[in-house]
Parts: structure tokens; sequence; C-alpha cells
């Protein structure tokens, strides 16, 4: 298991984002500790990212949402939430 970690701009986010779609609360918690394990599932589409976020990975919160975080040995920490065009900019 990872141990989780975020940033500070993630946190703001996260939380505007939780305000703006309270019906994904529970979706994106869950999403973080699944992520926070050793196997993920395959709906989750993990992508690995390029350009300016190259050594980051992407999954889908659903169709329209992405999370964006990297991943280190014993470490996941979370940067980015939000519509693709908003985190993949």
């Amino acid at each position: 298991m990872r141990q989780l970690e975020t940033t500070p701009r993630f946190d703001r986010r996260l939380k505007v984002f939780l305000k703006r779609h309270p019906e994904l609360t529970t979706t994106v918690h869950r999403l973080m500790n699944v992520l926070t394990g050793d196997h993920y599932p395959v709906n989750l589409k993990l992508h690995k990212l390029g350009g300016i976020l190259r050594g980051c990975l992407g999954a889908s919160i659903s169709y329209e949402y992405r999370i964006v975080f990297v991943l280190q040995p014993g470490i996941i920490c979370f940067i980015d939430v939000g519509t693709h065009d908003e985190v993949y900019r």
C-alpha cells in the first residue's frame, strides 16, 4: 500500500471540484483509495501523460473528469483534478 500525498493546489482544486459535483464525492474518494493499492481495475483507464505532464499518470473519474498523479516507490502524489481540458492543459 502506498502513502497518499497531495499538493496544496490539488487540495484547493479538489475542494472546489467536490463542491461543484457533490454526486462524485464517493467516486473520487474510492478512486483515491484504489490508487493507493497495488492493483488497479481496468475501468480506471490509467494512462501515461506526455508533454509538460511527462512522468505523470492520469485516471478517469468519469467520462468527462480526470485525476492526475505521480507514482513513486511507496508514494502516490495527487496533482490535479477536473475536466479533461482543465487537467491536460
